[in-house]
Parts: structure tokens; C-alpha cells; sequence
């Protein structure tokens, strides 16, 4: 899931200008280095686009990529629970597959060549161009990816006919690639007309629109999109995003907004629903996205009864999700969201044993101790949060320095050392500016800017009228 109430199951690295809570979302590091062969037989090359690409090309198979990041839940969910699982045992010989960590300055050039403004982000390479013929943001089941692989080969495959929608998808991925939005948007739309209701491409395109126009911040269009498509999506991950996007573009517009009050009162049904509804086959951590989506609706349009409801459901979701997990990994992926559904229902406390524990589990991961700093500061011990910071610190790397940074900025403020949180933010401008064009935003300077407003300037008292 993006941050605050983005898209679906994605995370957004670079949308940095917003509360401190958002940090809570990172994810825990999943390893890498090397090839790794799960249970699927997959065996991931790691961060080596070129070795990859002249491998493909070799073997005469398609490149299939996954760019992924250490703090991005959804791609270490990706990682712990489809990867590893059997059903991609039947494409696991079709393809070559590497794994790109975003965050890895190493990693400039793959960013750069593949721009994205989300993650999890699935490329499917043709090794004989190296254009990208399928590009999909944010997770999907074991069955829903091995299904989207099966049918890219066949299209792949010499000869093969083809179909008009599966030409316009790769169409869309190739305008993404490039970074030409409009051309995406245009071949989406196309790819949409072309396909069957229900099928798997029109899900994938409908998914790809709505996640598009959300991101290009047409809330009015992506709400539309969303109304338009909601028979027209077989229940599944795609079906989840659109709503789950479609709502989260709702609360983007104007409260004076017709479209708002409209588009409330269908999606947030929806969103609802699929949460709690067994019988649609979804991963638990983007389950747990539709209770963060409709909790965060609900707070919005000022329902703290029924926030507080959901968020208790929410809780006692991933409570079980992370006692069903069969590895520290696994259970770990749960911790941001857990955090979040904690903080939700003011029990930042509960959220200490786990993080605790996966700081055990992963002394090397920045995320436990930067959850942990989130957890402390809402708990009012800024000294325990300013130590968890300090470790943090001392651990991140990449772009996410900032966030970690300006957790500790607020931590040092609160313990009354505004001399070390000015020094702190003068380092995080530092790290921003001295990162690569590729992995540099705009909305990161405004973070620091907005950080530091919040701490040294006083608040403009409101003045009543006469």
C-alpha cells in the first residue's frame, strides 16, 4: 500500500512530504545478494540488470524483474509468501529472474532505464529489444502472477497470434518505461476496449489505469475509472486495487465535490467487503490494505466509531496472519501494518514484543528500529525513540535515510535538543542532494522543509471573528 491511503498493496518511495507516521509503513529488509532457489525452483539473479539481459538473451527466455526495496511491505510480502510458493513451478524454467533493490546506488542505471513512482514494480523484458512488453505495480497472488506469466510467454513466442489487448499492453509498458504518461494512459484506455470483461487482461489493464491516473493526480478521473469498471473486474487482486484506489481518489477531491459524497458511498461498501469476504482469494498483506483503506475513509469522513470498529478487525487480521507465519521473515512482513492498526486504535505499546523481536531477528534491518522510534514517540518517550533513531540511523541507507532522519529530528526535538534536530535536518539535506537523479524527488526537499516548519516555527495562533 502506498502511503497514506494509496494504491493498493504499493509503496510510494519518493511521496516523502507527509506525517511521521508514514514510516511505519517500511517494510523489513528481505535479503538478497546472490542467486536464491525457493520452493518454486525460481532462481532470482540480484542486481545485475546486464548479467541478467545477456543471460535472457542467451537462453532465448524472457527477462522477468522484480524492483523492490527493503522498506516496500508489499515486495517483502511478494518475496516471503509468492515467490517461494509451488504454483510458479510451471514458469519457473520459462523465464530468467532478477531481483533489483531500488534503493542501491549500484542500482542507478536499472532505475534511471525503468522509471517508477510506486513498488513493487514486475517488469517482463523482451531480451531481443530490451523493451519491456508487461509492466504491473504492486502484488498479486501466486496463481494471479503465474496465470499473467503463462500468457506473456505464449504472446512472447514466435508466431503466436496475439490479440489486440495483449499489443496495447505492451504498448502501455513501454510508453511507462519511457516515461511517457500520456501515451500509457492512451494504450491502457485502448487496451480496455479491446479486452473481454473479467478477463485477465482487461483486470490488468483496468488495474494499471486506475493506478496511472491516481498517480498523475486525477483523483476526478481515477474515481470515474473505478465506478466505470467495478462489474467489469473478476474479484481478485485487480478488482481490490480499483476500489481500493478509486476510494482513495474520492477522498482526494474537494469536500464540495458532487463526485466525492457519489463515489463514498459506492466504494467504501466495496472496499469493506472484499476485506472481510474469505471467499476472494487475496494475499493477507493486501487484505490488510483494504482494513488500512476503509479505516482511513472512515476517519476521513469524521466516522470515528466506525474507524475504531475496523480498525479492531484490521487488528485481529494480522494478529492471526502473523501467527499463522512459519518464518521470522514472514511474520515480519506484518509488522508495519500491525503498527499502523495499533496506532489507529492508540496502543502503540502493543506493538513493541514484535518489533522487539524482529530487531533480534534482523540486527542488520534499519526498519525495526525506525518502527520502534515511531512506536516510543507516540508513547511520549522521546528518549527511547531518539535511541531506536540513533540505530536506525546508523543502519539505512539509499533514499529512505530521510525518512529515518527526520524521525530523529522529531525525537531530538522532543528530548529539547533543537541544536541536534537542526544538525540532523542539515544532514538530510545533505543526503538529498548528494543522491543520483534517478532516485531523487522534488516532495523530498518539501519533507524537509515541512519537518522543519513543524519543529522550530510556533503555530499560527487561529483569531477568532469578530
Amino acid at each position: 500500500m502506498r502511503f497514506r491511503r494509496r494504491a493498493f498493496s504499493i509503496s510510494a518511495p519518493y511521496r516523502t512530504a507527509l506525517p511521521l507516521l508514514a514510516l511505519a509503513l517500511a517494510c523489513v529488509h528481505g535479503g538478497g545478494g546472490g542467486e536464491r532457489e525457493p520452493g518454486s525452483g525460481i532462481r532470482f539473479l540480484s542486481d545485475d540488470y546486464s548479467a541478467a539481459l545477456a543471460r535472457a538473451r542467451a537462453e532465448g527466455k524472457p527477462l522477468f524483474v522484480d524492483a523492490w526495496a527493503p522498506w516496500c511491505h508489499s515486495c517483502v510480502s511478494m518475496r516471503s509468501y509468492v515467490f517461494p510458493d509451488g504454483v510458479l513451478s510451471a514458469v519457473s524454467e520459462r523465464y530468467v529472474w532478477l531481483e533489483v533493490n531500488t534503493e542501491k546506488t549500484e542500482n542507478r542505471a536499472f532505475v534511471e532505464q525503468f522509471p517508477t513512482e510506486a513498488l513493487p514494480m514486475l517488469l517482463v523484458v523482451d531480451p531481443r529489444t530490451g523493451q519491456p512488453v508487461r509492466r504491473w505495480m504492486g502484488s498479486a497472488t501466486a496463481v494471479e502472477l503465474s496465470a499473467r506469466l503463462r500468457s506473456t510467454a505464449l504472446a512472447l513466442t514466435p508466431g503466436a497470434p496475439g490479440t489486440p489487448g495483449q499489443a496495447a499492453l505492451a504498448r502501455a509498458s513501454a510508453a511507462d518505461a519511457r516515461g511517457d504518461h500520456s501515451a500509457a494512459t492512451d494504450a491502457l484506455r485502448e487496451a480496455i476496449a479491446a479486452t473481454e470483461p473479467r478477463s485477465l487482461d482487461h483486470g490488468q489493464a483496468a488495474e494499471g489505469l486506475v493506478l496511472r491516473l491516481e498517480q498523475d493526480g486525477d483523483p476526478g478521473g481515477c474515481v470515474q475509472l473505478a465506478r466505470e469498471e467495478l462489474g467489469h473486474v473478476a474479484p481478485g487482486t485487480a478488482l481490490a486495487t480499483l476500489v481500493s484506489t478509486g476510494l482513495s481518489c474520492a477522498l482526494d477531491l474537494p469536500d464540495d465535490d458532487p463526485r466525492r459524497t457519489t463515489a463514498l458511498g459506492a466504494l467504501e461498501g466495496r472496499v469493506a467487503a472484499l476485506a472481510r469476504d474469505p471467499s476472494v482469494v487475496l494475499m493477507p498483506d493486501d487484505r490488510s490494505s483494504l482494513f488500512e483503506t476503509e479505516e482511513g475513509a472512515r476517519r476521513a469522513r469524521g466516522d470515528l466509531l466506525g474507524a475504531r470498529e475496523t480498525a479492531l478487525r484490521w487488528k485481529a487480521f494480522l494478529e492471526d496472519a502473523a501467527a499463522r507465519a512459519t518464518t521470522p521473515e514472514a511474520r515480519a512482513v506484518f509488522d508495519s501494518h500491525r503498527l499502523l492498526a495499533y496506532l489507529a486504535l492508540g496502543e502503540p505499546e502493543q506493538a513493541l514484543p514484535m518489533l522487539q523481536q524482529s530487531a533480534r531477528d534482523f540486527p542488520g534491518d534499519y526498519n525495526p528500529p525506525a518502527r520502534l522510534a515511531v512506536a516510543y514517540l507516540a508513547m511520549r518517550d522521546p528518549w527511547q525513540a531518539l535511541e531506536e533513531a540513533r540505530r536506525a540511523a546508523s543502519l539505512v541507507y539509499g533514499p529512505r535515510s530521510l525518512h529515518v532522519l527526520l524521525i530523529r529530528a522529531e525525537a531530538e526535538m522532543r528530548v529539547g535538543d533543537s541544536h541536534a534536530a537542526r544538525v540532523t535536518l542539515a544532514r538530510a539535506e545533505k543526503v538529498v542532494n548528494e543522491l543520483p537523479p534517478a532516485q531523487w524527488h522534488a516532495s523530498m526537499r518539501t519533507a524537509i522543509a515541512a519537518k522543519r516548519k513543524a519543529l522550530f516555527e510556533p503555530p499560527t495562533a487561529s483569531r477568532a471573528m469578530p
